[in-house]
């Protein structure tokens, strides 16, 4: 009943806006913009995201483990009908109105190829798109791409490293975003360009992503987020403005944790929500890896940067639960160094913290940035993360696929071990 007094009421908005509200750009009812988001058991599920035209009133998800045959008989596959979604964003005076369709595909077998489509026979239907799913052996092999800000020039410049990313790593399990996906969160033209730019890889490949400052215009987080991904709602109960920021996605072996930086960094109040939560996932947990990604890093590449309050809150809380690399973004340069706890510079022991930039907006490292063990500047760079049983290997390579830094994590009995 909420959902449904939602979209009404987003409606209403749409209708009262009279003249100074322009309907979406998209009037044919092909469907657009076509995600895909691992579901809480990241290896058992996806969650499938759409845009469609105002006037389609239904839309289907048809679903199967994939063959190498012509489909010509749809008996086997199964018809699931979504759920739609009405958002409002204002941007430079102008509201516009989007639809979106989403359904959760859960209990799938974990290592199977499924195939699936999106749309209606009435108003038209995507491709059969495939995607894989990891297997269920928690010592197998788990591979996937890391990329920070994409942020700018996104069809124009960013889209070869997204693209060079798949080429080096295209059985990926899932794509991590640690932010700043678009430089204006409430520009849709925007997101129509980092959706291009990835094309065909969003809607095979899953994508967990973090917000960057730039999906706000503070204190809200741009309804776009909703309309264009679906995350699980297993962030802190009550707190519905964290929703899509704060949550947890797991793996046999690993759990990929995301924080909301832009919040952490600006709310006290909404930084210790998110403390007592991450504490509380970090102790339920059996796995053996803990990821855990956010924006704004803990400890920053940029000369004028510092985020004091993020390591206040959270610090203590990764170095006693045992998280093992943290995966960020903001600096937009990069940077990585492995501090034990309670250091001020970095070593062979503790955890590895990263900052990485994907997109074409550089800024240089600061002087006396003594946690930094590796760093690289003016570089469109993308990360390949691999973990097999006790080692995490990582890779990062250049936009044109030239190798930039590597280094492997060992876990030991007394904790992980730089190699």
């Amino acid at each position: 009943m909420k959902y449904v007094i939602k979209i009404v009421i987003v409606g209403l908005v749409f209708f009262a806006a009279g003249a100074g509200t322009t309907v979406t750009a998209q009037t044919d009812t092909e469907p657009r913009r076509i995600m895909i988001n691992p579901l809480e058991p990241g290896n058992t599920g996806v969650a499938i995201t759409w845009r469609n035209a105002l006037n389609v009133e239904e839309n289907v998800v048809q679903w199967g483990p994939a063959h190498p045959h012509p489909i010509n008989d749809l008996s086997d596959f199964n018809h699931q009908k979504a759920d739609s979604r009405l958002d409002t964003a204002t941007y430079e005076g102008k509201t516009e109105v989007y639809k979106s369709f989403r359904a959760n595909l859960p209990d799938l077998q974990p290592g199977q190829e499924y195939l699936y489509r999106v749309g209606s026979g009435e108003k038209g239907w995507s491709e059969w798109i495939q995607f894989d799913l990891p297997g269920a052996d928690p010592d197998s092999a788990l591979t996937f791409i890391y990329l920070g800000d994409p942020q700018n020039d996104l069809k124009s410049q960013w889209s070869r490293t997204v693209r060079q990313a798949y080429a080096t790593a295209p059985d990926a399990s899932f794509i991590l975003y640690a932010g700043d996906l678009v430089n204006r969160g409430y520009n849709d033209r925007e997101w129509k360009d980092w959706y291009e730019a990835g094309d065909f890889i969003h809607r095979m490949i899953p994508s967990i992503m973090t917000p960057g400052n730039h999906e706000y215009e503070y204190p809200d987080l741009t309804p776009l987020w909703r309309t264009n991904f679906t995350f699980p709602g297993n962030g802190p109960e009550g707190y519905d403005e964290l929703y899509g920021a704060c949550y947890y996605i797991d793996y046999p072996a690993v759990r990929v944790i995301s924080l909301d930086g832009t919040t952490s960094e600006n709310d006290e109040h909404l930084r210790s929500i998110q403390a007592e939560w991450l504490e509380k996932v970090l102790e339920n947990t059996d796995k053996k890896w803990i990821i855990l990604t956010l924006h704004q890093p803990f400890y920053s590449t940029k000369e004028t940067r510092d985020n004091p309050q993020i390591r206040d809150a959270y610090r203590s809380l990764v170095e006693q639960h045992g998280v093992d690399i943290i995966l960020q973004g903001h600096d937009h340069a990069y940077g990585r160094g492995m501090l034990d706890e309670g250091a001020s510079r970095p070593g062979h022991n503790g955890i590895m913290y990263v900052v990485s930039v994907s997109g074409p907006k550089m800024y240089e490292i600061g002087e006396g940035k003594n946690w930094i063990q590796k760093q690289r500047e003016n570089t469109q760079l993308y990360q390949v993360i691999t973990i097999r049983d006790d080692q995490l290997y990582f890779k990062s390579y250049t936009a044109t696929g030239d190798r930039s830094d590597e280094f492997t994590l060992e876990k030991t009995p007394q904790g992980n071990v730089l190699q």
